[in-house]
C-alpha cells in the first residue's frame, strides 16, 4: 500500500532532480551570453579592511596586475578601525594604483561595521560604476575588464564568480565545494532573470542604483548581507542584473581551515538568508526544501519499511544525490574546482544535512565575525 510518506518522498526527489536541471540550463544560458567588444568606463574598486595588513598585499598586487588600463581604475580602501599597519601596508602595495585610504575610527551603536565601512567607500567614489571585493581576495587578471564588459550589456548590477580555494583540511574542502555550488545556483538564477544573491568578493553596481534603493543604511542592523540583501533591494527598485562568467575573471580567496571558522561564517550567511525576499529566493527555497524533504522522508521510510523494502528509498536517495551532482560537474570544472562526480556527490550529501543544522542554529545562536 502506497503511503503519503512514500508519495512525498518520490515527489520531492522529482522536484530536486528538476531543480538541478534548471540550474544546469541556467548555467549554460549564462555561458552563451556574448561578451562586449571592450569597455572604456572608469571604475572604483571599494574594499573594507579591518586588520588586514597581512592579507591585503595580495589583493593590491592583483589589482595592479589587471589587464584593464590603470588610468581608468581608482581604488578606495576603507581602513575600518584597524590597530595594525593596514593603512601603511595598503599605501606601500598600492603605490602604482590610484589609491585612496579612508579611515573609520568609530562605528555607531547597532550598526554593522563592514556595511558602515563599505557605505563610506561607496559614497566617496566619483565614478559611475563601483566594484566591491574583500581584502583577502585575489582577482584574476581580467576581472575588472570582464565585469565592465558585463555592464556594457545594459546591466545596472553585475555578479561575478568568487570560488574559495581549498586548503588541506576537510572543512576547507567542503567550503570550496559549497562556494562553487552557491556560485552555480546564483549564476543560473540571474541568467533566468530571477537574481537573489551576489558574492561580496566579486560584484558591482552603478552608483545611481545604489542611491535610488537607499544604499546600505537600511541594512545596518544585519551583521551580514552587504551583498545579498543589497542586491535584492536593487532588484526591487528595478535594477537589471547581469552575471560575469568570462575566463580569467574569477576572484579567489582562501577557504576557512577549521570547522569552527566555517561554522561562524555559515551562521552569518544563513541568518541573512532568513531575510531573503523575491522570486529568486522562492526558487532557492523550493530547491533546498525539496532536497531536504527527499532526504528526511527517505530516512523516515528506511526506519518504517521492513526488510528488503528499505532498499528502494535508500537507492532512490543515493540516485538523487548522484543525479544532482552530475549537473554540477560543468560549473565546477569552469571554476577550476574538484569536478570528480563521486567527490561532488559525497559533498552534496553532506551539504544537505550540514546546511539544515546550521540554518536552524542560526535562529538561536548569535552570529559574529
Amino acid at each position: 500500500m502506497i503511503t503519503a510518506l512514500q508519495i512525498l518522498f518520490v515527489l520531492s526527489a522529482v522536484v530536486t532532480s528538476l531543480g538541478f536541471v534548471f540550474v544546469y540550463q541556467g548555467w549554460r544560458r549564462a555561458l552563451r551570453i556574448p561578451p562586449q567588444a571592450g569597455a572604456r568606463d572608469e571604475v572604483t574598486v571599494v574594499v573594507a579592511a579591518h586588520n588586514e595588513a597581512r592579507r591585503i598585499p595580495r589583493l593590491l598586487d592583483a589589482l595592479t596586475a589587471q589587464s584593464y588600463p590603470q588610468e581608468r581604475v581608482r581604488v578606495i580602501v576603507v581602513d575600518d578601525r584597524s590597530d595594525d599597519d593596514t593603512a601603511a601596508v595598503a599605501r606601500a602595495h598600492g603605490r602604482d594604483l590610484q589609491l585612496t585610504v579612508l579611515r573609520v575610527d568609530e562605528v555607531p551603536d547597532g550598526v554593522s561595521p563592514k556595511k558602515f565601512a563599505l557605505h563610506r567607500g561607496i559614497t566617496a567614489a566619483e565614478t559611475d560604476i563601483v566594484l566591491c571585493t574583500d581584502a583577502d581576495c585575489e582577482p584574476e587578471t581580467d576581472w575588472i575588464g570582464a565585469m565592465l564588459r558585463s555592464f556594457d550589456r545594459g546591466s545596472d548590477v553585475v555578479t561575478g564568480l568568487a570560488p574559495l580555494r581549498a586548503g588541506t583540511s576537510a572543512s576547507s574542502g567542503y567550503a570550496a565545494f559549497e562556494s562553487r555550488r552557491s556560485m552555480a545556483l546564483m549564476t543560473a538564477a540571474a541568467a533566468w532573470g530571477v537574481p537573489y544573491m551576489a558574492a561580496g568578493r566579486s560584484w558591482g553596481f552603478r552608483r545611481d542604483v545604489y542611491n535610488s534603493c537607499g544604499g546600505l543604511a537600511p541594512l545596518y542592523a544585519h551583521l551580514g548581507g552587504d551583498d545579498d540583501l543589497l542586491l535584492q533591494r536593487m532588484v526591487a527598485a528595478g535594477a537589471r542584473v547581469g552575471c560575469c562568467v568570462e575566463p580569467d575573471a574569477q576572484v579567489h580567496s582562501p577557504a576557512p581551515e577549521s570547522w569552527r571558522a566555517l561554522y561562524r561564517q555559515k551562521l552569518r550567511h544563513y541568518r541573512v538568508g532568513a531575510a531573503y525576499r523575491g522570486r529568486g529566493a522562492m526558487l532557492l527555497g523550493l530547491l533546498l526544501g525539496a532536497e531536504l524533504t527527499t532526504m528526511l522522508s527517505g530516512v523516515a521510510l528506511l526506519a518504517a519499511l521492513p526488510g528488503l523494502q528499505k532498499l528502494l528509498p535508500l537507492l532512490l536517495m543515493l540516485w538523487t544525490v548522484w543525479y544532482a551532482s552530475g549537473f554540477l560537474v560543468a560549473p565546477f570544472k569552469w571554476m577550476r574546482g574538484d569536478h570528480g562526480r563521486a567527490s561532488l556527490a559525497k559533498w552534496e550529501g553532506f551539504h544537505i544535512f550540514y546546511s539544515v543544522i546550521v540554518s536552524l542554529l542560526s535562529h538561536f545562536r548569535p552570529s559574529r565575525w
